[in-house]
């Protein structure tokens, strides 16, 4: 017979609520300070919400037909926050790990770094050769959380099964392992020779360094502001309701059109966030692999390789807006694959198998990546299947609202309209394995033509 506690499921996800705050709150002091946070126990108070007896209890559970629903999303949050549980310590000691000085850069200020740093100064790197230093910094501290990693990734997968599914992804993302893998597969394959010229005409070389560098779009400098601000970003969506701005993490310090792009896609998840804030349980109106909010994310991340935002938005002639929009694509085309990339050696079952990394990596760079970096990078991430399902639905998705309310639909508030009703619904959604394939294929058609 199922819990007393349980069978309050409104009270129930009110702790949900909590403990998914907690939880938020002490991983971005990890990711500031984490030896401030160390010992934190996010759970403390809220056990319960994080333990496998519940996660039975909710399984046992036969509530009304009106409620399967909640006991259904609440048990998925409950199996996420068992996996936070059982691995808190190793993450916690990757934070450290990653923000220990570890790395040696050898440029014009030789210092010892931390990945984390090291990773910033390739983001800011003017030129590939800067680049490759910070690289190898990061590549000295790469061994260490590559073994972290591992370690999680082993756990997740035990536990994972220890609550009765095949795989961490199981049941939380609404699509199975191997359809994913097989469109990330796919959207490699079918963008091999985009990317080859894509690398031939932004005329850098073929290695991560260049291809970093060339994604940060420096090139495409015309129009953008000189400080990236919250204002900026409000101000450049002139239909948006007001009751309907995001709470935004801190901005990126702004090297090239690419931190627009990342700044618009935190931006269109937050946005997503603050259409959908109505009187829903909180695990109905959020899911751990939120995959409507991250195709919100990348329908916004991605305007800047549309030349009508350019036009609208940032002032541009027309032919500047069709020049900065291609190189944007490039960026876009190179972020699509590297989604691809980390699913596939983000995969808890298969975690950055020795033979698919430099494989995997020359595909993305063009040569393959330091061995010290596998494992290591890219960084784990519970949300890379969410991710990669919201960029593959992107395309159909802005096809709607440039059909329903013309290519400026960012400037429409009949659009913004639109997002609200698409937003007022439970989280939850089905996806369809069989379309994933299909929309690889329909993502690298668009990049075709965006790039040719």
């Amino acid at each position: 017979m199922a819990d007393l506690a349980v069978a309050d499921l409104l009270s129930l996800d009110r702790d949900v609520g909590r403990a998914f705050a907690a939880l938020d709150a002490h991983r971005r002091s990890l990711a500031a300070e984490p030896w401030s946070v160390a010992s934190d126990d996010p759970f403390e108070g809220l056990r319960h919400v994080a333990g496998k007896s519940t996660f039975d209890a909710l399984g046992a559970l036969s509530p009304s037909a009106a409620d399967v629903p909640l006991r259904d999303a609440l048990r998925r949050w409950v199996g996420v926050f068992i996996q936070a549980r059982v691995g808190l310590g190793t993450e916690n000691e990757w934070a450290a790990q990653a923000a220990a000085m570890r790395g040696r850069f050898g440029g014009d200020a030789p210092r010892m770094v931390s990945w984390r740093e090291a990773w910033r100064g390739v983001a800011l790197s003017r030129n590939a050769t800067e680049a490759r230093l910070w690289l190898d910094a990061a590549a000295q501290a790469g061994p260490a959380l590559a073994a972290l990693a591992s370690t999680r990734a082993i756990r997740r997968v035990e536990v994972a099964h220890r609550m009765g599914q095949e795989d961490p992804w199981n049941d939380i993302v609404p699509a199975s392992r191997g359809a994913l893998r097989d469109a990330a597969w796919q959207l490699l394959r079918a963008t091999e020779d985009l990317a080859n010229a894509a690398r031939k005409d932004a005329q850098e070389g073929e290695d991560a360094a260049s291809a970093f560098v060339a994604a940060v779009a420096r090139d495409a400098s015309s129009g953008w502001p000189a400080r990236l601000t919250p204002a900026w970003l409000l101000e450049a969506f002139r239909g948006q309701p007001r009751d309907a701005s995001p709470m935004l993490d801190a901005l990126p310090r702004p090297a090239g059109a690419a931190s627009f792009a990342r700044a618009l896609h935190q931006f269109g998840f937050g946005v997503r966030l603050a259409l959908g804030q109505t009187s829903l349980p909180f695990a109905l109106a959020r899911e751990p692999a939120f995959v409507a909010a991250q195709r919100f994310a990348c329908l916004f991340g991605a305007l800047p390789a549309d030349p009508n935002f350019h036009v609208r938005v940032l002032g541009a002639g027309k032919s500047t807006a069709r020049a900065q929009a291609r190189i944007l694509a490039r960026t876009v085309l190179f972020e699509a694959r590297a989604r691809a990339v980390r699913l596939l050696l983000g995969d808890d079952v298969a975690f950055a198998p020795s033979d698919l990394f430099p494989e995997l990596t020359a595909r993305l760079f063009g040569s393959p990546f330091d061995d010290r970096l596998r494992g290591a990078w890219p960084a784990p991430s519970e949300d890379e299947p969410a991710r990669f399902i919201g960029m593959l639905q992107t395309g159909a998705f802005r096809r709607e609202l440039r059909d329903r309310f013309d290519v400026d639909w960012f400037h429409n508030p009949r659009a913004w309209g639109h997002l609200r009703e698409l937003s007022t619904g439970p989280a939850r959604e089905t996806v369809e394995e069989a379309s994933l394939v299909t929309a690889a294929e329909g993502l690298a058609r668009e990049l075709e033509e965006a790039l040719g």
